[in-house]
């Protein structure tokens, strides 16, 4: 069973994809802030890690993916950047160009709102490679 990590400070929509995730098979463990994420991740290493990018600061998820990426062991882990910025600043973050993928730090964006079906079928791309 594949174990995913979500960090984000919104504790509704947190808990409510925990439960989504959960029923359809995903262990998951849950984060409320970059801190708390990181201190986790000394204790257990997800198969794929679902962060929102404003939490405590505007770019927040974007310092957790590069915290992440230099980890040892885990370099390679998905990481997901859920994000409504680019509809309060009208701004799109697009991660599917290699330089910008490596530059960010991060696998993906995607824009919240995020419907159930969109995000599950994200997470399970991220299983199928």
């Amino acid at each position: 069973m594949a174990t995913i990590l979500i960090v984000d400070d919104d504790k509704d929509l947190a808990g409510s994809q925990k439960l989504l995730l959960e029923d359809s098979g995903y262990e998951v463990e849950v984060a409320y802030s970059m801190e708390e994420a990181l201190s986790r991740l000394q204790t257990i290493k997800p198969d794929l890690i679902l962060s929102d990018l404003m939490m405590e600061h505007f770019d927040t998820g974007f310092i957790l993916g590069k915290k992440v990426r230099d980890l040892p062991g885990y370099e390679n882990i998905p990481i997901i950047i859920q994000t409504g910025a680019s509809k309060k600043i009208g701004f799109t973050f697009d991660s599917s160009l290699p330089d910008t993928k490596k530059w960010l730090k991060v696998d993906e964006i995607i824009d919240k709102p995020v419907t159930p079906e969109y995000l599950l079928g994200k997470i399970a791309q991220h299983f199928e490679k």
